[in-house]
């Protein structure tokens, strides 16, 4: 059982503290006096520092503690270490007179995770660590038990375009969940639009308990019309020190959502646990007197809410996610994955791992799913994509869901047009070399098969032809018998066995289909190209406008997605596709990809410099970031190239750079397998090193630290050893092979 210490409001307007050892009154001063300390020197001030956060813990035990050594006993002899602060009295206060009622509210604004016996503070206790949770609300309701599947999380990240909110770095919150529990994997449903409105309907779409946590990730915002007056619309009216959430409109413009509307939101369907990643949204505002946005969904209906009652470090917000949920997807119970939270960031440094709020009802919540290997435990089904988006040489060349970086309006525009609700038929993306549109299909498919997991995908590169393109559904139909039969059928036009297709997979087998025509550029010829016509070849004319016309006459639920370097919608068959032009990433989504390296390498790879070379081409970029670091290159002469040269012959150059810093031998080596067009074997490679560089491999490890092999793959002129054949994409520079975005 949990320590119990209730706060209670007596007779006469007084306070008392309850447990299992008796009741006690408390002095009111004594408490006022308390609160005031603590928003002295904890939240006006924010100081983190040991000294003041150890001498706030110490004054709170002492108090709770108490003459009679309540909370020592407790502790002594509790086989649970969480303790329940039950504030449903005091959190209810109304009526009472102004100093009294700041009191009442006030309990919860204490910091009672610092609470510290004198050898440190509880929650770092070595044998079990001591977790505060907040409750305050009585709620008798039922509750669904341990749900024998893997954990499903509703990730909601908030960035709109707003030189008054901060970049976010969601991607990177999104990719570590995912690290985290690799090994424990649960099943993400992203919502992309930063939208209530749209979180609403996504809500919706799902079955009531679908979801076992709800995370938001943005800004924390506590309101007052001096700072944030020009972003409420003149028929609303929000009171100052009202806790808001920072979302989206649907066109990515600021707005500011409070607890009632995420209320309407979930309109009573609130998954068990929502974490609030974002300052402020545990915070008791205004001196303590108004209750925080967690607190205050609690009230709203939610069960268990965790918020931060300050601004934290975006680096905090992610190691306390990580934890988590890699714990809550193992079956811990929700308190264990707060505690272990808690310890990770303590583990990991991080000074303000004592802001984590956690408030709920008294509704007995345990564990939410079960652990991996649990018998008759239900399965993920979701396939990322990234294999199948390869390079002429079958390389992966797209980001992975742990990589991906920005193309947030883009990502956002083009999920509209795949709803099942939309008119549209799919999407069309367009751009230069680089700009990362095989990525961004990529990351389309993830998005949709996460929220639809019915959804078969089938990935087709360059040239488009009718045998090819049947063969491939085929071969993802195969199980069901009468689907290949339908898509050869003799004597049925093409765009017939089509719409044949479509009604089967959907109708008959609930398998709609997500076709993606990727290096689609590969269809237009050379000379029309040159000709600025753009036009494609007939064949893939007529098997594009089929697809597209079997698709539109059907109101298939399957989507189509094309990349190409090229847009002329004059040349395209008649549609209902959305034309999506990438245009160069934006300076905060380069700055996210050069995030992890540290301030240093920053400074010393000059990468403001880099940054203007690249001009919003990641592939360019991260070439030139791995390039720049390699020895026997010199930097500042190669920038000074490249700065003066059109971004079109500056891949050219930093090839021509790469090649120019090998040893005559590996140039030899680097020569001899250029005469392959095909993969080649790692043993015809090894006999080629050997043949230039006869020590280049010894018995202990494959490649030698000086063999040509290893040499050309440091320079980015090989791919890596991981694979067993070895590609050379010297000439790569003309593919999409887009690093991310």
């Amino acid at each position: 059982m949990p320590l119990n210490f209730t706060f209670a409001l007596g007779q006469q307007q007084t306070f008392e503290l309850r447990c299992d050892y008796g009741l006690r009154r408390l002095d009111k001063a004594e408490l006022a006096a308390l609160i005031d300390l603590c928003e002295q020197n904890y939240y006006a001030q924010q100081r983190d520092h040991l000294p003041y956060l150890t001498q706030l813990g110490r004054k709170l035990y002492q108090w709770l503690d108490g003459n009679e050594g309540w909370l020592r006993k407790a502790l002594n002899e509790a086989d649970e270490q969480t303790i329940n602060l039950d504030l449903i009295q005091t959190s209810e206060a109304q009526g009472l007179n102004p100093e009294t009622e700041r009191v009442a509210l006030g309990l919860a604004h204490l910091p009672w995770e610092l609470l510290d016996d004198g050898s440190g503070f509880l929650i770092e206790r070595q044998n079990l660590s001591v977790l505060p949770v907040r409750s305050v609300q009585q709620r008798q309701t039922q509750v669904i038990g341990v749900q024998n599947r893997p954990l499903r999380l509703l990730f909601m990240a908030t960035s709109p375009e707003d030189p008054r909110v901060p970049p976010l770095g969601f991607e990177r919150e999104e990719a570590n969940i995912l690290q985290a529990t690799k090994d424990q994997p649960l099943a993400l449903i992203v919502e992309e639009s930063g939208s209530v409105a749209e979180l609403a309907n996504l809500v919706k779409s799902y079955t009531e308990d679908y979801f076992d946590v709800f995370h938001l990730t943005g800004h924390g915002i506590i309101y007052t019309k001096k700072d944030y007056g020009s972003l409420v619309p003149k028929s609303t009216t929000l009171a100052d020190n009202t806790p808001c959430f920072i979302t989206e409109d649907e066109v990515g413009n600021m707005q500011l959502t409070t607890v009632s509307d995420l209320a309407k939101a979930f309109r009573g369907r609130w998954p068990r646990v929502t974490l609030l990643s974002g300052c402020h949204t545990g915070q008791v505002a205004n001196k303590g007197t108004v209750p925080s946005m967690a607190q205050a969904l609690v009230k709203a209906g939610a069960g268990i809410v965790l918020g931060w009652a300050r601004p934290v470090y975006d680096r905090t917000g992610i190691v306390a996610a990580q934890a988590l949920y890699q714990a809550l997807a193992t079956g811990a119970t929700v308190e264990a994955a707060v505690k272990a939270a808690q310890q990770k960031m303590i583990d990991e440094e991080c000074t303000d791992w004592h802001l984590l709020r956690m408030y709920r009802d008294t509704r007995p919540i345990n564990q939410l799913v079960t652990a991996l290997r649990t018998r008759n435990r239900e399965r993920l089904t979701f396939t990322a994509p990234e294999q199948e988006f390869l390079d002429e040489n079958n390389q992966v060349k797209v980001a992975s869901r742990f990589e991906f970086v920005g193309r947030r309006r883009p990502l956002q525009r083009c999920l509209k047009a795949l709803q099942e609700t939309s008119d549209q038929i799919g999407v069309f993306i367009a751009g230069m070399g680089g700009l990362g549109k095989s990525t961004l299909a990529a990351r389309l498919c993830t998005r949709v098969q996460m929220q639809r997991s019915n959804f078969a995908r089938v990935v087709l590169i360059g040239p488009l032809d009718e045998i090819g393109l049947l063969n491939k559904l085929s071969n993802k139909y195969e199980r069901f018998a009468d689907v290949p039969a339908l898509l050869n059928e003799p004597k049925v036009s093409l765009k017939g066995r089509l719409q044949n297709f479509f009604t089967a997979i959907e109708n008959v087998h609930n398998q709609p289909l997500l076709l993606v025509l990727d290096d689609f550029e590969q269809n237009i010829p050379i000379a029309n190209i040159e000709n600025g016509s753009l036009r494609m070849t007939a064949e893939a004319y007529e098997i594009l406008g089929a697809i597209c016309a079997a698709l539109v006459d059907n109101s298939a639920e399957s989507r189509l997605i094309i990349t190409c370097r090229y847009l002329n919608s004059d040349t395209l068959p008649p549609h209902r596709l959305h034309l999506e032009r990438l245009e160069q990433m934006s300076r905060s989504d380069i700055d996210k990809i050069c995030f992890p390296l540290d301030k240093e390498v920053r400074e010393q790879l000059k990468t403001q410099r880099i940054i203007y070379i690249a001009d919003g081409n990641p592939r360019l970029l991260m070439w030139l970031l791995e390039v720049i670091q390699q020895p026997g290159i010199a930097a500042d002469e190669l920038l000074n190239r490249l700065e003066a040269t059109e971004q079109k012959f500056r891949e050219d150059i930093l090839a021509q750079t790469l090649l120019d810093a090998l040893e005559l031998e590996e140039q030899k080596f680097l020569a001899r397998l250029s005469v392959f067009n095909l993969p080649v074997t790692e043993e015809i490679v090894r006999a080629i090193s050997s043949t230039s560089h006869p020590n280049a491999w010894d018995s202990k490890s494959q490649a030698n630290s000086e063999s040509p092999l290893k040499r050309t793959e440091d320079l980015g002129l090989g791919i890596s050893s991981g694979l067993s054949v070895f590609y050379l994409w010297v000439k790569t520079v003309e593919a999409d092979a887009s690093i991310c975005g």
